[in-house]
């Protein structure tokens, strides 16, 4: 995607003892058509990004030691992998589209 693209984000948050998990869902688009539109799912702790799906990838990356592990795991998993790729077309399509409406109705 190139510089001039837009992006929604979508944050689930838990906290314990100190210690922060959270979740984030985004949508990085430069227009409503479905092949401009990239999903990227990101699981952090403590302020650190551990394991990421992309939808550009279509699968799970691990960026600590206990990421990777949880990556492996989850690319083996037949139904995360095909649960994640989905979310391109239901979560991200669907808020695009509001999105786009939205602001090119203001213009």
């Amino acid at each position: 995607m190139d510089s001039s693209s837009l992006c929604l984000l979508f944050l689930t948050l838990c906290s314990a003892d100190a210690f922060l998990n959270y979740d984030v869902d985004r949508c990085v688009f430069n227009s409503s058509d479905l092949k401009d539109i990239e999903y990227i799912y990101s699981k952090y702790y403590n302020r650190e990004e551990i394991v990421r799906f992309s939808s550009s990838l279509g699968k799970y990356v691990g960026y600590t030691e206990f990421g990777v592990m949880n990556a492996e795991r989850f690319n083996k998993d037949t139904s995360e992998l095909s649960g994640r790729k989905a979310q391109k077309e239901t979560y991200c399509k669907q808020h695009i589209d509001i999105w786009y409406k939205a602001m090119l109705s203001k213009s």
